[in-house]
Formats: C-alpha cells, structure tokens, sequence
C-alpha cells in the first residue's frame, strides 16, 4: 500500500485528508510514513472534508481552580522549605499541610512573605514550561488541554504542570518542535530569577557534622539538627561563583526565595529532558535519531538507576519512566529528518539538561545543637 501526502503534515494543519493539490512528498513507499518497527501500518483517516481533530473547548475554570489550589499549597510549603535551608535555625514545622503548619506560615507575615517570594516565581517558571508546549501545539492546530496545576499536600507542594495533547504528532520535526519549546521557554523564564535570587542570597559558614561525629554531638551536647539544603548543578555553581565568588570550605550559601524558586525550576527542567520514553528529551531524541531511540532507551534507563545510588528520588523516577513506556511510539511521517537549524537547537537542549542537571538534588547537613 503506497500513496501521496497532499500537503506536508508539518506545517499547520497539514495532514491527508485535506484537499489540495497532489504533491509527491516524502518520497513514497517503501520509505513513507506508514512505516514502523513491525512493518508496515495501515491508518484510517475521515473522508476527504472531514476534520480529522476536533478543536477542544477551553477548560478555564478547571486550570483556575487547579492554579488557585497550587499557589496554596506552594506558598504555605515553599515557606516550610525556605525555613528549613536556612544554615542557622531549627524549626519544628515539617514540610506537609497541618494544622501547625497553616498556623506557622499564614500567622506570620514574614513567613508568609518567604513562600509567596517563592510560589509566583516558581509557579511562573512552571507556566512559561507549559506554555512553551501548549503554544506550539496551537501553531500546528493540535488540540491540547490548557496548562494544569498539579498541587498535593507535601513536599514542594505541587508535582509540576502537563498538558495532554488528543492528537497524534504527524512527523519528526512536529515531535521535536512541541518537546523543545517547553524546557527552552521555562529555562529562560528561570534565568532572572536565578541571577537576581543568587546575588542576595548569603554565604554563611556552617559546622556540619560527619557520620562518625553525630553520635559524638549527641552526647556531648544537646544533640544534633539536619538542615536540607538545595544541590548542586553546573547553572547554581557558576551563578555562586559570578557573585559570590569560590565559597570557602564549611560553607553554605542561604539561597534567597527567587533562587530556591529558581533552583526548583531547574530540576524540573533536567528531570523532564532526561533522554527517556515520553518525556520531553525522549520526544527530543526520537525526533533526533528516529528509531535508534528503541536501542537507546534500556541503556539510558540503566543509566538513571545508577544515579539512583547518590540519590533515592531517582529511582522513583525510573519507575514512573518505566510505567510511562521507554521507547517512544512512532510517528506518521518517519521518513523526513531534522533540518540544519533543529539539530543545532537539539544540542542547546543537551547544554540545558547538562546546566540543570543534580545528581543529588537535596542534601542533608547534619550540624550540632548547643
């Protein structure tokens, strides 16, 4: 079974079943489309005059809803976080909604002010991320949900933002143009925040404790505390350094809200350009290396799992890939590649996820108590 396209389904609105002039593009079978790992596919589309995706009905109040939620919990809990990287004090609030929790942020204005400096920022780099991808679903006329707030009751307080795309992606570069514009848009809207939230950040020397003194400290002294503290990746690092220069040993930086927000913004920017299944880099690399993909991802998977030994979090992450699928589904048109100009940006996301990426995103720094 072999055939035409009538119009490249890259471009907008682009697809087979509308009616336009005959054109022989990409070149026909056996190296079309409709070709995938298992031989050939054979898809059935509407007659002719038939739109083959509906538009969607903006859920408006729903996204609201689901902000207005998120902006809650991030604010009373990116407080609790702020409050427990500081390097000199103890607090005896825990980053999950309670009574003592509520109590603590929104009884205090100060505290208050910590996590609204962190949710607008935090939440904006998160929005910009989505818009990335919503906004270019729309310059292809793929349906897609509005940006949606996930907000839960612990942690940072929000699990992040999606949008679900009802249309099947109809070629490569389509692909790699809706998993791009996501961690590129939210990377540059955290950039700001980054550089302003670091310079008034402040170095401050802190007396942290090995494993072998901690049973020490709890003897001798009134026992021991445990600060979290944001990890490292390469774009906090050269940040630190630009206005604070070399931090000297026993040091810690106390991250202002815009930088903790910042620093938030970048691991979600490196945990969804891992190069796996349906995230943004999987979408990234299958748009780059076609099928070679399948190949690549029990290796790639591996590879995570062994991050997993510094860090615990990442092996929840495999399993979510894992549930997720490692390869990625092919798409309608396999045959057209990447231009000049989509490879070059291919190689500025690996820049990014290389700048974002921590292998131990929070630390523990155990220090003594008077």
């Amino acid at each position: 079974m072999k055939g035409e396209y009538l119009q490249p389904p890259d471009e907008p609105g682009g697809d087979p079943s509308n009616r336009q002039p005959p054109q022989r593009w990409p070149p026909p079978w056996p190296a079309g489309p409709l070709r995938s790992s298992g031989g050939p596919v054979i898809e059935l589309l509407p007659p002719p005059g038939q739109h083959v995706e509906q538009p969607l009905r903006p859920r408006w109040g729903l996204a609201a809803v689901l902000l207005l939620l998120t902006l809650g919990t991030t604010t009373t809990l990116g407080a609790v976080w702020s409050l427990w990287a500081h390097p000199t004090r103890m607090v005896d609030v825990f980053p999950w909604l309670s009574p003592n929790t509520l109590r603590t942020v929104w009884g205090d204005p100060a505290i208050l002010r910590l996590g609204l400096s962190f949710a607008l920022p935090a939440l904006f780099i998160l929005l910009c991320h989505e818009l990335g991808h919503y906004l270019t679903c729309r310059h292809y006329r793929l349906p897609a949900t509005l940006p949606r707030f996930l907000p839960v009751p612990l942690g940072i307080g929000t699990l992040g933002a999606y949008i679900r795309i009802r249309s099947p992606i109809h070629s490569r570069r389509q692909l790699f143009d809706v998993g791009i514009a996501g961690p590129l848009a939210g990377f540059v809207a955290l950039l700001p925040f980054l550089l302003i939230g670091v310079a008034l950040s402040r170095p401050v020397p802190v007396a942290a404790l090995d494993p072998a003194q901690i049973e020490a400290a709890g003897d001798a002294t009134g026992g021991f505390g445990m600060l979290l503290a944001p990890g490292h990746c390469l774009a906090l690092q050269l940040a630190t350094r630009l206005f604070h220069g070399p931090l000297p040993a026993g040091t810690v930086l106390h991250l202002h809200p815009f930088a903790l927000a910042a620093w938030f913004g970048l691991l979600v920017t490196a945990m969804n350009l891992l190069p796996l299944g349906q995230l943004d880099g999987g979408h990234v690399l299958y748009a780059v290396a076609g099928p070679l993909q399948r190949r690549l991802a029990l290796p790639l998977w591996l590879g995570l799992g062994l991050a997993g030994l510094y860090w615990p979090g990442w092996l929840l992450w495999c399993l979510i890939v894992l549930l997720m699928g490692l390869r990625h589904p092919p798409v309608r048109d396999e045959a057209t590649p990447l231009d000049r100009g989509r490879r070059v940006l291919a190689w500025v996301a690996l820049a990014v996820f290389v700048l974002s990426f921590m292998p131990v995103p929070v630390r523990e720094i155990f220090v003594a108590l008077p």
